[in-house]
């Protein structure tokens, strides 16, 4: 179901034992580049004061290979070790198990210099998703490699200081700097460093001497007429907020996000779909006003037996589907009745 959606555009594991998560249902093999980006024109305005430090953005890219490609089997971890701690602590939270992400691992096409046959480049659309307040980009890997395997590129961000955590390559660790902090002042400040990463990140990818390189081997080019933004919670924030300030994305996608900033009142003629739970009008922001200012092709989807935390991967994850029978009422709960499967 969520894949049609983006189509409208163009017992838990234990510790020691992996557990590798099925692989994408498409018909393109992934490939996986990681990559962090320092943007040297900005502060980062969320950093501590007396450590002050350029903004930075870690990327998964989630790149599809050619259907005849000869892939070698690559599996990552699901998730880096301290994002794995910090994860179960936030399940732990829940009354669910705290290993509840451990040893699970993902699988993805390795790029040999031959992997991808004949040097014949194709494009695909760029999708960049954006987390919720306090979560990761981590939580919506198999959302977005299962998106690549149908032919999109798909970007997830992690927003520093507004991420849970984010583990960088050279060893790094942020993590939030204040996920109860409700004041309108501060969560604007959020999304407009959050509008900021995504236009850095479109930038970063447009210039060849960065995007040849990150996609070496897989002989994938981004389609830089076809930019589209998802997001979920305070990325669908996000989402809005990008079709408002960036002229290169074409559609956004909002998983259950609030809306607020000039959008909301002065609308946008680009293509929006809202996806929304039952219980979505009874504490989100923005939509009302702002669906009734949208000029372009829209949607408004309320999928039934969902929640606000059904579009993470947590649903998806065999670690949950594996649950002993007296967790079942609380994951319904957390995550809602619908069926995982339909829901992908």
């Amino acid at each position: 179901m969520l894949f049609l959606l983006f189509s409208t555009f163009a017992s838990a594991a234990a510790a020691a034992a992996a557990v590798v998560i099925p692989g994408p249902p498409g018909p393109y093999p992934v490939a996986l580049r990681v990559r962090a980006f320092e943007d040297a024109a900005r502060w980062d305005p969320h950093a501590p004061q007396d450590q002050p430090e350029k903004r930075r953005v870690l990327v998964s890219v989630h790149v599809p290979v050619k259907k005849e490609a000869n892939c070698s089997v690559e599996t990552v971890p699901y998730v880096p070790p301290t994002t794995e701690v910090v994860f179960g602590q936030a399940a732990a939270a829940l009354g669910l198990p705290d290993t509840i992400v451990s040893g699970m691992e993902l699988e993805f096409c390795g790029i040999a210099a031959a992997c991808g046959g004949p040097d014949r480049s194709v494009k695909y659309p760029l999708v960049l998703f954006s987390h919720g307040r306090g979560g990761s980009r981590l939580a919506h890997g198999v959302l977005a490699r299962s998106l690549a395997s149908f032919g999109y590129i798909v970007v997830t961000l992690d927003h520093t200081y507004d991420a849970a955590v984010v583990e960088f390559p050279d060893g790094r660790v942020r993590y939030a700097e204040n996920t109860t902090n409700r004041n309108t002042t501060y969560v604007e400040s959020l999304l407009e460093s959050r509008q900021k990463d995504v236009s850095f990140i479109i930038d970063q990818l447009l210039d060849t001497s960065v995007a040849t390189p990150l996609l070496s081997g897989t002989q994938a080019i981004i389609d830089w007429k076809k930019i589209f933004v998802a997001g979920h919670s305070l990325g669908g924030a996000t989402v809005a907020a990008s079709l408002y300030a960036d002229d290169r994305v074409l559609g956004g996608l909002n998983f259950d996000g609030l809306i607020i900033g000039p959008v909301q009142t002065e609308g946008t003629d680009k293509p929006l779909v809202l996806v929304g739970t039952p219980a979505t009008f009874d504490y989100m922001i923005g939509w009302n006003e702002t669906w009734s200012n949208l000029r372009g092709p829209s949607l408004m989807l309320i999928i039934n037996g969902t929640t606000h935390q059904s579009f993470i991967d947590a649903p998806q994850l065999p670690a949950v589907k594996a649950l002993p029978a007296e967790y079942g009422d609380l994951v319904k709960q957390i995550l809602g009745t619908i069926d995982s499967d339909t829901l992908a």
